[in-house]
């Protein structure tokens, strides 16, 4: 029965959407992570740590070709029901292994994607390393990792750390000088979710759960981009967003 709903969501091409997140976090960020980016539609895209293929689905609608990968096998098999039944040209792959397993040659994409997963890998330095390695010349790495530097309450970050597997906390000077010691150029390391409402909700994330409920998640993210835009920009946030380019 909720394959048919899935179906008829699909069919009506009411999925994939961004909203079907549940998070405002997460839609937020996909905004800033997709912010301003030009796309000719034929590149080929690669989304590190993938889920169910929602965010991967998005991407593929822009472009000519995307993988998504994902170390969680259930997840690989729903991402590819959901590609498999997708109506449209979208072309998508996934694959349940490590980037470091996957084989991909040298310069094989031209962008690549992870939203918030890094952070988690235990061996995250070597996985960027793999990711410059597979872009080609010119090609652009973007992604986010979880900092927590707006939160000051030590045993709190130690709470999201246990509960949710963060291997490292990312600072925005430490980032940027590893992805141009790994060789990236240009980089650009920003932090997001510095208001006061975005710490206060995700302390509160923390303490009861993230799921802020279907029917709220609209005007939470209304407010994010309200508060977010009002925010000083120097100020310290919840996560990093990082951009950077694999020289030609």
């Amino acid at each position: 029965m909720k394959n048919l709903l899935w179906l008829l969501l699909l069919k009506l091409r009411l999925y994939p959407h961004i909203y079907f997140t549940y998070s405002p976090f997460k839609i937020y960020e996909f905004a800033e992570l997709t912010r301003g980016l030009a796309w000719r539609g034929d590149e080929r895209v690669l989304d590190i740590g993938c889920g169910i293929g929602n965010h991967t689905l998005l991407l593929g609608r822009r472009c000519g070709h995307v993988t998504g990968l994902d170390v969680d096998p259930g997840f690989v098999a729903r991402a590819r029901w959901f590609a498999r039944h997708l109506p449209g040209n979208v072309r998508a792959d996934f694959l349940d292994v490590p980037l470091e397993r996957a084989g991909f040659a040298d310069g094989s994409f031209d962008r690549v994607f992870s939203i918030c997963v890094i952070e988690h890998i235990p061996n995250h330095v070597e996985v960027l390393r793999h990711a410059f390695r597979i872009l080609k010349p010119g090609g652009e790495m973007i992604f986010s990792v979880d900092s927590l530097e707006a939160i000051a309450d030590a045993a709190l970050v130690e709470r999201h750390r246990r509960e949710h597997a963060v291997q490292h906390y990312y600072r925005r000077d430490e980032l940027r000088d590893l992805l141009q010691s790994i060789g990236f150029r240009d980089v650009v390391v920003e932090p997001v979710f510095r208001s006061d409402f975005a710490v206060a909700l995700f302390r509160r994330g923390i303490e009861r759960g993230f799921n802020f409920g279907r029917l709220r998640t609209a005007g939470l993210t209304r407010r994010f981009f309200r508060e977010e835009a009002a925010c000083p920009p120097d100020r310290p946030g919840l996560f990093l967003i990082a951009r950077a380019v694999k020289p030609r």
